[in-house]
Order: C-alpha cells, then sequence, then structure tokens
C-alpha cells in the first residue's frame, strides 16, 4: 500500500510539473507580458517554410503572447493553430492572384492602429520577413508613425526548399555563387548576367517558368542544365519535380506547383539521391561508414 502511495505520489507530482511547464508558466508568462503591454509593439515575424518544427523559439514564444495576429497567405495551418484562442487574427493574404488579398497601405495603416491601440501584434510573414516578404512599407510606416517594432528572422523558403530536397545552393566545384530571385517579371530580369551565375533560386516564377528558361538559354545557358522544382517544402504535401532548362516547362504545365522554389544550376541534379552516388570526384570517399 505505501508502495502503490509513493508511485501515485510520484506520478501526480510529475503530471502537476508537466502541466505547470506546459500550460500554466506558459499562460502566466503570456499574461505578465500583456500587462506591460502599456503601449503596442509590432514584431515582424518569419513564420518559415511552413513546418512548424521549423519556426524559431522566439517567433513560437510571441504567438502565444500576441493579442493580434495579422497573417499571411503561406503561413502553414500548423503553425496558425499555434496562435492563442484569445488572440485577434486577421488575415490578409498578400499572395499573387489572391482577389482577397489586402492592398498593402491597409495592412500598414493596420499595423500602426493596433500598435496604438496598445496590442502586441504579431505580423506573421511566409519564410524569412526580410526576403520578399514586403517589410520595408511596414517598417516605414512604423518609424513614420513612433510606434515600437522588433524584425524577427524565419528561415527563408528560398534556403529550406532546397535543403530539405538534398540540393546544397553552394559546391566548391559546382557553384561558389547563388543569387535568390523573384521571377514574376522577366521583363524585368537582366538575364545576361543571370546566365552567368552558377545557380539560380526562383521564388513566385511557376507561371513565367517557361520564358525564363527560354532567356537563359538565349543567353548561352545550355539547354541541359539540370533544374529542380520544389513545391510545397517541408510540408505535408511536398512535390519534386526535376528536369533541365529545356524540358522543365513542360513538366511543370502538367499540375498546379505553385508556391514553389526552382533551383537552376548544376547543383539541381541533387534532387535525385542517385547523382551522389554516381559522380566522380578527387576527393576519397569513405563508405565503411
Amino acid at each position: 500500500m505505501a508502495v502503490r502511495d509513493v508511485a501515485l505520489g510520484a506520478i501526480s507530482g510529475a503530471m502537476l510539473s508537466l502541466l505547470w511547464s506546459q500550460v500554466l508558466a506558459v499562460r502566466l508568462r503570456t499574461r505578465r507580458l500583456r500587462a506591460r503591454a502599456t503601449r503596442g509593439k509590432v514584431y515582424l515575424v518569419g513564420a518559415g517554410p511552413g513546418d512548424p518544427e521549423l519556426l524559431t523559439l522566439k517567433a513560437q514564444r510571441l504567438l502565444s503572447s500576441a493579442t493580434v495576429a495579422v497573417v499571411d497567405d503561406l503561413v502553414s495551418a500548423e503553425i496558425h493553430a499555434l496562435i492563442p484562442a484569445d488572440c485577434e487574427v486577421l488575415y490578409v493574404g498578400k499572395r499573387g492572384g489572391k482577389a482577397d488579398s489586402a492592398k498593402q497601405p491597409d495592412i500598414d495603416a493596420l499595423l500602426v492602429r493596433k500598435s496604438r491601440e496598445g496590442h502586441i501584434v504579431v505580423r506573421l510573414k511566409g519564410g524569412d520577413p526580410m526576403v520578399f516578404g514586403r517589410v520595408h512599407s511596414e517598417i516605414r510606416a512604423l518609424c513614420r508613425a513612433d510606434c515600437a517594432f522588433e524584425v524577427v528572422p524565419g528561415i527563408s523558403s528560398a534556403l529550406a526548399a532546397p535543403s530539405v530536397v538534398n540540393i546544397p545552393i553552394t559546391h566548391k566545384e559546382l557553384s561558389t555563387s547563388f543569387v535568390v530571385i523573384s521571377g514574376h517579371k522577366p521583363a524585368e530580369m537582366d538575364f545576361a548576367t543571370l546566365a552567368k551565375v552558377d545557380t539560380i533560386v526562383m521564388l513566385m516564377a511557376t507561371r513565367t517558368l517557361g520564358a525564363i528558361c527560354a532567356s537563359l538559354v538565349e543567353h548561352g545557358r545550355e539547354r541541359a542544365t539540370p533544374v529542380a522544382l520544389i513545391h510545397s517544402g517541408t510540408n505535408p504535401d511536398q512535390v519534386t519535380l526535376l528536369g533541365s532548362l529545356e524540358d522543365i516547362a513542360d513538366k511543370a504545365s502538367k499540375r498546379k506547383y505553385s508556391p514553389a522554389i526552382i533551383v537552376i544550376g548544376q547543383v539541381a541534379k541533387y534532387g535525385d539521391l542517385q547523382a551522389y552516388v554516381t559522380e566522380t570526384s578527387d576527393d576519397p570517399a569513405n563508405t565503411d561508414v
């Protein structure tokens, strides 16, 4: 009987400790933060590429304390689920072709208004807020309105998507340089320069892929240059499509692959693990490990 009581007591103690660390302590910290927020503050937070386990600890902590969350379309449902139930959630879209996307000046004004109302505002953006996140306009508005703000970096999909499909965007022989570029306006792209870069990483290019590939070939890139298209990288619906400048646009036309990261260059071949096995190298490889 005494042994059982001791065991039950130990289990109860462990459960109480878990409850405190996982629930009660978080709620207490949140209440303290909110109580101290006599003046509002805006956190421009990168939500990463989608996998909630790739969300930074700081981003997760701020989400748990937020009284207002201003959320982009590319924030995954799993990360969206981390927002507290008592937090006001404002969806602003910000994705090409989405009719319900808010206009950027309206988002700027919204952040200023909520900050002035005394809220802890988390402006949640997919990837990293400083990489094609349109954060310049929001920082400018907050500065001009004398609102407190902080930028919280996140993992950019431009880096994460190639990584999760085993593509190194730098390589000591094949890729000593890379460029990250938006592909939604090919007419404004400098293809003479891009054709000379070892590795090109493109966002927002699924609808213009054919024109971009043709222009790169026209400016001297080999038709056989490997290309990898990674749709929804790090998410459960992730798809990888491999090809070359000559055929990737045709392969991608079979279905909708937006959002996607597109890697152009010799390193894109590593999207197929067999490339690691069959390549020749001057470096000795230890195959006994």
